[in-house]
């Protein structure tokens, strides 16, 4: 089969996050299986590329441009392909206007309230009520995969029925070294990128809480992103802001934390909470889209209301009992280890080859 992937952000980009991770891992795993994929992303298409990728990445416009240019390459070269698969994260490319039935939609979630969070007003109040709802009713009668049964709830309130709902794997599963107790105080984790949407600082103001009654406690803060300056001008007591890190120190960093903070205004899914998983590290969350579905409240971490005191809480609570985190240890590990990128390969393609 000829697959081509739409994307707006190309696999290597610093600014690429769970939507590309997960578009990059489908394209390698169907390549090595015998699958002939293209992978359609802004030009230029081989900056911050590793040039050891199994499918080919071509470019088509710029960031802003490739919705409309990814377009003309389909009216251009669309015949060439079996099936195409957009990636949508807020907006779609609309890809079944031009290739009909062999069109397919991997939806990560709609932004919803991060237009508020992430542009000024009135760009956020129109964003949310006048231009996200008319792309997503836009994709009415397109084929629909939704990663989380939350995104598909949101895209069913527009009257979009998504005909799937396939998770992301996780890198970290079945490869995970188990939890290693430090021997000094509680070790706090948040992972992501530092912009308004993931809330790093409330993540901060969750652990100054805990640090009420654990003042020995650590927070490790790993991520990059335009908001790094000024948590780092904070210079709040036991916090560490490291920036980006290598796998190798995220998953050191990992194994060393208690909990993990999830702060976050709203997931597709949420794959830090399934990384933290893997290393049989609970988390404590906000309840929000895609949370809810990535974390078994009550049993793999726990989930509380978007409000720092609360996440404070919550964490606090969880590090004062001891039994109950080794029993979401244990229940974490067995949790993330259903989510492989193999099975979601093979899922995505079933639906794919059964169209």
């Amino acid at each position: 089969m000829k697959l081509l992937i739409v994307n707006w952000k190309h696999p290597s980009d610093p600014d690429a996050g769970g939507a590309e991770r997960y578009l990059a891992r489908l394209a390698e795993l169907w390549s090595s299986e015998g699958q002939v994929v293209t992978m359609l992303v802004p030009r230029p298409a081989a900056s911050n590329s590793d040039g050891r990728r199994p499918f080919e990445i071509i470019g088509a416009g710029s960031r802003r441009s490739v919705f409309r240019d990814a377009l003309r390459f389909l009216k251009q070269h669309g015949d060439r392909y079996d099936r195409v698969l957009e990636s949508v994260s807020t907006r779609p490319f609309f890809t079944h206007r031009v290739v009909g039935d062999r069109a397919f939609a991997l939806y990560h979630q709609m932004a919803i309230d991060v237009w508020n969070i992430e542009f000024p007003f009135p760009v956020g109040l129109v964003g949310r009520y006048l231009v996200e709802p008319h792309w997503v009713r836009g994709m009415r009668g397109a084929r629909v995969i939704a990663v989380s049964r939350s995104t598909k709830d949101d895209l069913q309130r527009y009257g979009v029925n998504a005909i799937e709902v396939i998770p992301p794997g996780c890198d970290a599963v079945g490869k995970s070294p188990p939890h290693h107790q430090s021997s000094a105080g509680p070790r706090l984790l948040f992972m992501g990128r530092l912009v308004r949407q993931k809330r790093a600082p409330d993540a901060i103001e969750a652990f100054r809480f805990l640090q009420q009654t654990w003042p020995d406690a650590t927070l490790d803060v790993i991520g990059d992103g335009y908001l790094r300056r000024s948590l780092e001008a904070r210079r709040v007591a036991n916090v560490a802001i490291h920036g980006f890190v290598s796998e190798e120190d995220k998953n050191r960093l990992l194994t060393e934390a208690d909990i993990v903070l999830i702060p976050a205004t709203r997931e597709g899914w949420g794959i830090t909470a399934i990384e933290a998983a893997a290393h049989g590290v609970p988390v404590v969350a906000y309840d929000v889209g895609g949370l809810r579905d990535s974390v078994a409240d009550g049993k793999t971490g726990l989930l509380c209301r978007p409000d720092p005191v609360a996440m404070g809480q919550a964490a606090s609570g969880l590090l004062g009992n001891a039994e109950e985190r080794r029993s979401m240890a244990s229940a974490a590990v067995a949790w993330a280890a259903q989510f492989t990128w193999e099975r979601a390969a093979r899922a995505v393609m079933r639906v794919l080859a059964g169209a």
